[in-house]
């Protein structure tokens, strides 16, 4: 089991490296994550995900059992939406250093993006079944809420190194 100190400091790590990552892509347009920094990035994100879930979630031996698998199973269905909403980054990110994000490129991404929120509130309402059969309400609840809080970070470092449209 790790201490509270290790999470926060690998915590405040992981903050830092995407800091570090997303403000060299602000700064040039040059800059791009690499598919290796990427896979990096996830992995750290991921073992992130477990340490905080380990700290925060005592499990009983039954709900330790029952929780993983459903757990990759949750994160696997979250991550393919994920995948596409980084996709629609890169994309937007494509157009912007080309300077071709246009109106019908602009409403088209909007759109995906609503449908990537959409699909991902749906997989959370699905499994928040499945946990609530494994789990009590108040231990569920708090998994969720580390959920909530692990991809609110993710999404504000994304959304560090992406730029605001450019208007006519």
């Amino acid at each position: 089991m790790y201490s509270k100190t290790t999470l926060i400091l690998t915590s405040l790590m992981l903050m830092l490296m995407l800091g570090v990552t997303t403000a060299n892509a602000q700064s040039s347009t040059d800059a791009a994550i690499t598919q290796q920094e990427l896979q990096v990035a996830t992995e750290v994100v991921k073992t992130m995900r477990n340490m905080t879930i380990i700290v925060n979630l005592e499990f009983t031996p039954e709900e330790n059992k029952k929780f993983w698998p459903l757990y990759e199973e949750y994160r696997q269905k979250v991550r393919s939406v994920r995948e596409r909403k980084l996709a629609l980054v890169e994309a937007y990110a494509d157009r912007y250093r080309s300077g071709t994000v246009d109106d019908e490129f602009a409403d088209a991404a909007i759109r995906d993006s609503i449908q990537i929120q959409l699909d991902t509130a749906k997989i959370r309402q699905k499994f928040w079944k499945k946990f609530r059969r494994i789990l009590p309400a108040t231990k569920a609840a708090r998994f969720y809420q580390i959920e909530n809080k692990m991809d609110a970070e993710v999404d504000y470092a994304l959304a560090r190194g992406v730029p605001l449209v450019e208007t006519n």
